[in-house]
């Protein structure tokens, strides 16, 4: 049986941008039931997403190792998650005090990620 991902220590991953984005995204892997890797990157392959998305890719967001460069590949994964969570992108959402969109939210995330 595969381990449930847990979400980054402070020490893993320091409070900043790349956490926020991390946060937000492992919140929605929770609401999704902590589905298994393969899962999320099946979905991803199997949806009509704009991009694909290893297992590997998959656990490098959700721990913190890595922010995709291309949008399309964060997005897929994030909408996997909605999907498998049964979340709904225009959703009011309120993160970290800013009001949005969850879409939104996550683009506005993934863009500060990128740029810190």
């Amino acid at each position: 049986m595969a381990r449930a991902l847990r979400m980054p220590s402070e020490a893993d991953l320091p409070p900043g941008t790349v956490r926020d984005f991390v946060e937000f995204l492992f919140a929605h892997y929770r609401w999704a039931g902590r589905p298994t890797l393969r899962k999320i990157s099946t979905t991803v392959a199997d949806g009509d997403y704009r991009s694909t998305a290893s297992t590997e890719t998959v656990r490098k967001m959700l721990r913190g190792k890595s922010v995709p460069a291309r949008w399309e590949t964060a997005e897929s994964v994030f909408l996997a998650l909605c999907d498998l969570g049964g979340c709904d992108l225009d959703d009011s959402f309120q993160f970290d005090g800013v009001k949005g969109t969850r879409g939104g939210t996550m683009k506005r995330l993934w863009n500060a990620a990128l740029d810190e």
